[in-house]
Parts: C-alpha cells; sequence; structure tokens
C-alpha cells in the first residue's frame, strides 16, 4: 500500500488518517507513527528514537524485536543509517545490507544486523529547524530499494513522527478531514525553536539539551511542548540553571 501520486498536503492528510486509524481512537503516538509506516511503505519494521548527541538515545518505540534489534546495533557500535541521518541530517539509505560496499561503509553494524534479521534499512532524521531529535528507522527482511512513492511516503510519516515528538500527543481526533496536523504546526514550531533558543541560553547548554528539558517539563506538566514553548518566549515561565524543574518569572 502506498499513498501514490499525491501532492504534499493530500499525502500528508492520508498519512494522518492512517495514523489515527491504527490508533484506534487514542491520542495518537509513535507507536502508531510506526504502525502505519510500516504498512505503508512495505517495510517489516520500524523504530523511533530520540537523541541528544552520539552518546546519548532513547528508544521510544519499536515494532517489533529486529527493529529494536538494529536501533540497539547502532548505538552500541556507533554506526549505521541511523547514525548517519541524525549525524548528518539527511536521509540514509542501505538497500543491501549484504554488499561488499554497505560492509565496507558499516564493518560492525552491516553483518551485526543481517544476523538480526535485517536485509536493509532506510533512516530519516527528525529535523525540527536547527535541533536534530532522533530518526525513524525501517528495515527490511528482504534486500531491495525503496520505489520512489515509498521514499515519498516514508519522508512524510517521518515529518508525522517530529510531530508527534514536538508535541506530548496528538489531541484525540474526529474526523480525518478535521484534523491538520501539518499546517496546525506551523504556528507552533516557531515558538518551539524559539524558546528552545531561550532556555539554551538560560541553563548553559546545547539546543538539543534544551528541547529535552522543554519536553520533559511539558510532560510533567501534561501538557503540549507548544503551550510550554508560548509561555517561555512570553516571558511566563523560565527555566533556572540550579533546578530541574522551571519556575515562574517574577518568583
Amino acid at each position: 500500500m502506498a499513498l501514490n501520486g499525491e501532492g504534499r498536503g493530500a499525502r500528508a492528510a492520508k498519512a494522518w488518517a492512517l495514523i489515527i486509524e491504527c490508533a484506534g481512537g487514542k491520542p495518537v503516538a509513535a507507536e502508531y507513527v510506526c504502525q502505519a509506516v510500516s504498512a505503508v511503505v512495505g517495510v517489516d519494521g520500524a523504530a523511533l528514537s530520540l537523541s541528544t548527541g552520539m552518546d546519548s538515545q532513547s528508544l521510544v518505540h519499536a515494532t517489533d524485536e529486529v527493529a529494536r534489534r538494529v536501533a540497539e546495533l547502532q548505538f552500541s557500535l556507533g554506526e549505521g543509517p541511523g547514525v548517519e541521518a541524525w549525524a548528518f541530517g539527511g536521509t540514509s539509505l542501505a538497500p543491501d545490507l549484504g554488499s561488499a560496499e554497505t560492509a565496507a561503509r558499516w564493518p560492525w553494524f552491516a553483518p551485526a544486523a543481517v544476523q538480526a534479521g535485517a536485509r536493509a534499512v532506510f533512516a530519516f532524521p527528525l529535523q525540527a529547524g536547527a535541533i536534530r531529535l532522533g530518526t525513524l528507522d525501517l528495515y527490511r527482511a528482504r534486500s531491495g530499494p525503496l520505489a520512489v512513492e515509498q521514499l515519498a511516503d516514508a519522508l512524510t510519516f517521518a515529518a508525522a513522527a517530529l510531530g508527534v515528538m514536538l508535541h506530548t500527543a496528538h489531541p484525540r481526533a474526529g474526523p480525518a478531514q478535521e484534523v491538520q496536523p501539518f499546517g496546525a504546526m506551523q504556528e507552533s514550531r516557531a515558538e518551539v525553536y524559539q524558546a528552545t533558543g531561550m532556555i539554551a541560553v538560560q541553563l548553559n547548554v546545547s539546543l538539543a539539551e534544551a528541547f529535552v528539558r522543554l519536553r520533559a517539563h511539558a510532560f510533567t506538566q501534561g501538557v503540549g511542548v507548544a503551550e510550554i514553548a508560548r509561555l517561555v518566549v512570553s516571558r511566563n515561565l523560565r527555566f533556572d540553571p540550579d533546578g530541574l524543574t522551571a519556575s515562574e518569572a517574577g518568583d
């Protein structure tokens, strides 16, 4: 199944409709993005990871043991499509992990991934402005490249995964045609970027670490990242360097 021949907006709308269908009435989360992309792109599994650096990774969700193992191998070995996608901010495709070329490129990861059950891995960075949040990694049990439409669909789902990561959870959805997450995110993204920069200065940390702090606070408060970002930008909320929690400005 593929969202064949769709324009960007129509493709995104159909992708979100499929994610919502996988969620079955629950708030949209990483696991449903992984389920939907696996079905649409024609891969055997997917994993979504968050990263704040080459030595810091958190596996958010993996559809199966092979996907989990592929993500784990890349982190432990420090090489692979996901590592490359995160480091350079671009798509990294490995259609044949058994090839001599791929073995030379990733001498430790390639044979280990094949042994784990993956013959092809495709990685897509989750990037928001200057901030790289992690990667969406897809695998196949057989070798072979993604078709043009499958690649376009995978990129669309990577954008959806980024949307989920920028928000604690997508609101419980009504009819699919009423859901416009990509359009709605455009206004909030600018505030998220600005707030992340402000927090980085306040805490004297990297942008990636600042975003982690922002998202963690949103999670503990039970609200979306965009809502906390809005408070930071309006200077109604400030992150203190001597504590893990944010404090109201003027306290």
